[in-house]
């Protein structure tokens, strides 16, 4: 909001009038007279309403000074329109008409100002400064002191106040207008006003146009503050009693919406139900919030929602009252904080994870010796069982399973250990059917209790891997299938497990099963470590996530198809032996799947 030099240059010269220097109000604002009085400079709202303020504290807040400096005004060199406009008129009621309908406008075009006309030849002002801008008590005073001499010019006495009432924000005065002067004194001004109405007209043309320059310096004071806040990477939303008004781009960006949606839109179908009740309540309360002591708002975290119904976190500020097309509204500016808050908890797993891996050794060396003693036992039983015939078969292989499992228990140890340091295992060409008929009856036990099993083998190509990881995640997810089925439903539970070569002449083993499936909004989540939906002690939510890590560094893919109460076939698909290192980019993209991550990628 642009203040005329002139304008300015009128309340300097009314100043001095009084006896105060202008140097000694603006020096200690920074400011210098001579460009605040240039007609082509002239100064914002802000800064005129601060030398208002400095002012009333040089005559010590008394309205009376203030008045008198208003008064001042009406004498000042600067205030030429009224001077010659003045010569124009016969009455007082044209001089306060011409003030209200060309004056006021076109030197505050944010003031809005009526004036009603009473009986007993009284005139009642009410004035008001909207928000943003500045609020200035001050500035009601000089304009009641203004207001006061007017008459003056047409050489009447003074008006008088009857009632003020002034606030920061508003004005409301009623000032008794002179009685008329002798019939004689009005015939003289009306000859003289004759005389120069073709003077009036210039004049009212004159100021018809810094009227017109002052609303297109509004105007363009408007448009650059819509384009400022248009591209803020910030979320801004202007409402009224809820119903958005206004949006700026970032917004329809983060939520998915057009913003011809958003317009007229209630502000709650935006905000996600777990935080409706603090937005509503924030909506509720009409005062806005001042910064604490270190100069920073109070900000509060928001679940929004997207058009596709997901969730975008944010940091709002509390909201702030403006105006907009002329009404009161409020102001709610947010950041998008969802990145923020993942990286946050990705940084909180992985020192979960560093501590795990601080543990690792210790584990590792506390189970290892015990499981010497137990291979070692083993060993021997199966060596003093073989010469004693076709009797002792079934316990030498009984024997042989448990000695597998023993060795699959020090091969978990050991990736265990990866957390901590990275695993040199050769990885080399293996037998995928036979790793996944091996892992079957590890588990074959533990599956007879809880399902039926289905198998579907095909012959296959030799793989890409190691023995002990791939039975690792085949054991993984055999366990996670079998407890994804509801315990005493044996008749009804299948678990179905596929050995089949790919599109590529790579190896796909699937591992299906017929449980509650997998929720849309866990989705997302389960190859996050820690992550798991099972009752409390029952699950370390770690399990999928190594499993999709050693696929990864395999440079195959763990992939999965899910349909609520329907079940769920998880899918591991692995390079071919021998595969060219060119040919193994197109890999993943010709079984349909996405590329496969790097070891950098998924090691956490």
């Amino acid at each position: 909001m642009r203040i005329t030099g002139k304008t300015t240059a009128t309340l300097l010269e009314a100043m001095a009038d009084i006896g105060i220097r202008p140097e000694e109000i603006l020096a200690p604002l920074g400011l210098d007279a001579a460009k605040l009085a240039d007609p082509r400079n002239g100064t914002d709202w802000e800064t005129f309403a601060a030398i208002l303020e400095a002012l009333s504290k040089r005559v010590g807040g008394r309205p009376e000074a203030l008045r008198d400096i208003g008064s001042r005004l009406v004498g000042a060199p600067s205030f030429v329109f009224f001077q010659q406009i003045a010569r124009t008129l016969v009455s007082p009621r044209g001089l306060y008409e011409i003030g209200q309908r060309w004056v006021a406008p076109a030197n505050f075009p944010h003031l809005r100002l009526e004036q009603t006309y009473l009986a007993g030849n009284r005139i009642r002002f009410r004035a008001s400064i909207p928000e943003p801008h500045s609020p200035s008590a001050p500035f009601f005073y000089v304009f009641e002191g203004n207001l006061q001499e007017l008459p003056s010019l047409l050489g009447l006495p003074r008006a008088t106040i009857v009632s003020s009432e002034v606030t920061p924000r508003e004005l409301d005065t009623v000032v008794q207008l002179p009685a008329s002067s002798s019939l004689l004194g009005r015939a003289r001004r009306r000859l003289g006003a004759t005389w120069r109405s073709g003077e009036a007209l210039e004049l009212l043309e004159q100021q018809r146009r810094e009227l017109a320059e002052g609303l297109e310096s509004v105007k363009r004071s408007s448009d650059e503050l819509r384009v400022l806040f248009d591209r803020l990477p910030d979320l801004v939303i202007i409402h009224r009693e809820g119903i958005v008004l206004w949006t700026n781009r970032a917004v329809p960006k983060v939520l998915g919406y057009p913003i011809d949606d958003l317009v007229g839109r209630p502000l709650l179908d935006i905000v996600d139900p777990a935080s409706r009740d603090l937005v509503s309540s924030r909506m509720q309360d009409r005062l806005d919030h001042e910064a604490g002591a270190d100069g920073v708002f109070d900000l509060i975290e928001t679940r929004l929602l997207t058009r596709d119904g997901d969730v975008v976190l944010a940091e709002v500020s509390p909201t702030q009252e403006v105006s907009f097309g002329g009404q009161p509204a409020r102001l709610v500016v947010g950041r998008d904080v969802t990145e923020r808050m993942r990286l946050r908890q990705q940084l909180l797993i992985a020192d979960r994870m560093a501590s795990i891996g601080m543990l690792a050794a210790g584990v590792a060396h506390e189970v290892n010796n015990p499981l010497a003693y137990v291979l070692n036992n083993i060993e021997i039983a199966i060596k003093e069982l073989a010469p004693l015939g076709e009797a002792t078969l079934p316990s030498r292989e009984a024997l042989g399973i448990a000695l597998e499992g023993v060795d699959r228990i020090r091969t978990i140890v050991r990736e265990l250990l990866e957390l901590a340091r990275v695993d040199d295992a050769a990885v080399g060409p293996v037998d995928v059917r036979a790793i996944v008929e091996s892992t079957v009856a590890l588990a074959a036990q533990k599956i007879s209790e809880r399902a039926r099993l289905e198998t579907h083998y095909t012959p296959v190509p030799l793989a890409r891997g190691t023995a002990a990881r791939l039975g690792q995640v085949l054991l993984n997810l055999l366990t996670n299938a079998l407890e994804a089925m509801p315990a005493g439903s044996k008749e009804t539970n299948c678990l179905r497990v596929t050995v089949r070569q790919s599109a590529a002449a790579g190896v796909v083993v699937e591992v299906s099963d017929n449980g509650v499936g997998i929720a849309r909004e866990n989705a997302a989540r389960i190859y996050d470590p820690f992550f798991t939906t099972k009752s409390s002690g029952s699950g370390t939510g770690l399990g999928l996530a190594i499993s999709q890590r050693l696929v990864a560094e395999l440079g195959g893919e763990l992939s999965f198809e899910s349909r609520p109460d329907r079940g769920t076939t998880f899918s591991v698909t692995l390079l071919p032996e021998e595969m060219p290192e060119t040919a193994r980019s197109g890999f993943h993209a010709k079984n349909g799947d996405a590329a496969p991550v790097t070891r950098a990628a998924v090691r956490r």
